[in-house]
């Protein structure tokens, strides 16, 4: 799993387990990291990765920095709260992997010289961070996102993990998951046998005490697949540790912690409908509203910093956004100031969508720039909209009606509506061209507007003497130029002026367009002496 985080590989996986690559071992690259791993494998005093050092020479287009201070901050708070919702409230342990895996980099546009794997919306739709150890990216083989699991090829990880590992909470929830099996079954933990037992005794484990050797050592052996007999030991022990250790201390202790000193939130009342009830509203209807949560953690919230956001996925951009949204994943801001064990409120107004139809919103809580909430769940605050037709108000009919600055009818019992930008008169938009007969082309195209069947592109029916298709004629074959199979249609010669067959039949003649019919006799006469002379030479 961690074992090409180091530059080469010990094991592909034990009992099933993934096993990650993030560093390609090409022969130049194996020449250069001999003397680096068995000096310790990395230069750096304090016994960190250095990427840029170890970026794969013969698969590089660029190297990144990786993230920043910040973006690293934001980066450890998703790892923290994602593991709280998962059970683990040492989310610093899995930070620790993470860091050692990819410095904690997710995205492929985080850490640009490694391999693009599988798109995803965490990465605003680009590839997450694809190990390299295997071979060529063209493989598309090696782990995937910050914890590299990696089951073969991409697809072969997927199969297995599912698509969670392509999202930031997703990879973190399966970390969890690969965490606890090896603890159950790891031979430096005792009483260990199931899922919760894992969590809890995970929960305990601190720098320095009884539990933080055998954390290190399950890691180090059942994550990176390196054994106590193996000579990579000592050197990828001291990695694991100096990067739980440094992340830890990096963020702080008060950072850490979940529940009643993080950021932490409760749900109390709101007052948009709950989702199991009906909460119908018309197209483009707005209703304002609030949502009163209590803070359960440690810090103040404030107005511009604590804000509600759209989750399900994270900072998605909402179909029910209102106008007096910060953006379309902020709804709202905490309204005062909330110290722990108060309630604050994040009203905001919700606005149907053009299309009928349900439409659902998540919301959870997050500290801009610092972290989400570790609760509520992200699937637990909820607005529900079920988008209908209006109803026809009485006495309002099919003709439009000025309704303040729009216009309205009602047609087939359904309400339509139109916004007039200028103003309303007389049943039209001011200044703006009309579509009375609703057939989707206004005045300025349509040649009559109280006929929904004419207008440009419509069938134009031969001979009913309607300009269906407004482009300023009935035209019927053969009046426009076209050759037509209707004797006499546009000047032609007569039916029965072609003579007769040997056995007496009329022939028919060819009714030719307008350059063959003439604007006069002449045409049909020079036809007609044609087909005498013709007749003679027989």
């Amino acid at each position: 799993m961690g074992s090409r985080s180091l530059a080469f590989r010990v094991v592909r996986g034990l009992q099933g387990g993934p096993a990650m690559g993030l560093f390609a071992t090409s022969p130049r690259l194996r020449l250069a990291l001999v003397p680096l791993l068995f000096a310790g494998c990395f230069g750096d005093p304090g016994g960190r990765t250095t990427l840029a050092e170890l970026a794969p020479e013969d698969e590089v287009a660029s190297v990144a920095q990786g993230l920043t201070a910040a973006e690293r901050r934001v980066r450890a708070g998703q790892i923290r709260d994602a593991a709280a919702a998962n059970g683990m409230t040492e989310g610093w342990l899995l930070a620790g992997i993470a860091d050692a895996e990819t410095r904690m980099s997710h995205c492929w546009s985080e850490l640009t010289w490694a391999c693009q794997g599988p798109n995803s919306p965490d990465c605003g739709g680009g590839p997450v961070v694809a190990g390299a150890g295997d071979g060529p990216c063209s493989l598309r083989q090696g782990g995937l996102g910050m914890f590299q699991f990696d089951a073969g090829t991409f697809e072969d990880t997927l199969r297995r993990e599912g698509d969670r590992v392509l999202y930031i909470d997703g990879n973190v929830a399966a970390a969890v998951d690969f965490v606890v099996g090896m603890v159950i079954r790891s031979a430096y933990v005792d009483g260990v046998s199931n899922r919760e037992q894992a969590i809890e005794w995970m929960n305990g484990v601190r720098i320095g005490n009884g539990r933080w050797d055998p954390w290190i050592r399950t890691v180090t052996h059942y994550y990176n697949g390196c054994r106590p007999s193996y000579s990579c030991w000592s050197s990828r022990y001291a990695h694991y540790r100096d990067n739980t250790t440094g992340v830890y201390e990096e963020m702080g202790a008060d950072f850490w912690a979940v529940g009643a000193a993080g950021w932490s939130a409760e749900y109390v009342e709101q007052s948009f409908p709950l989702a199991r009830e009906a909460f119908e509203l018309a197209p483009g209807e707005e209703v304002a509203g609030w949502i009163d949560l209590r803070n359960t953690g440690g810090e103040t919230w404030t107005p511009g910093a604590t804000y509600l956001g759209t989750t399900e996925p994270r900072d998605g951009a909402s179909p029910l956004a209102g106008p007096d949204w910060e953006a379309p994943n902020r709804p709202a801001t905490v309204d005062a100031p909330t110290a722990p064990g108060e309630v604050g409120r994040f009203a905001f107004t919700v606005r149907a969508p053009a299309e009928e139809g349900e439409y659902a919103q998540f919301f959870g809580l997050v500290q801009e720039g610092e972290a989400w909430f570790s609760a509520p769940a992200e699937d637990q605050l909820q607005v529900r909209v079920t988008v209908v037709a209006p109803a026809c108000p009485a006495g309002l009919g099919e003709a439009w009606t000025c309704n303040g600055d729009a216009r309205e009818r009602c047609v087939d019992d359904v309400l339509q509506s139109q916004p007039c930008d200028m103003g309303c008169a007389e049943g039209a938009c001011v200044g703006v061209p009309a579509d009375d007969d609703g057939d989707g082309h206004n005045t300025s195209v349509d040649c009559d507007d109280g006929d929904a069947s004419v207008y440009p592109g419509a069938e134009d029916v031969c001979g009913d003497g309607v300009d269906a298709n407004c482009d300023g004629v009935d035209a019927c074959p053969g009046e426009d130029a076209g050759p037509g199979t209707m004797p006499g249609s546009d000047g032609g010669v007569p039916l029965g002026d072609g003579g007769v067959d040997d056995d007496g039949a009329a022939r028919g003649m060819v009714a030719g367009g307008c350059a063959a019919g003439g604007s006069g006799p002449g045409g049909a006469a020079l036809l007609l002496f044609g087909v005498v002379l013709f007749r003679r030479r027989r």
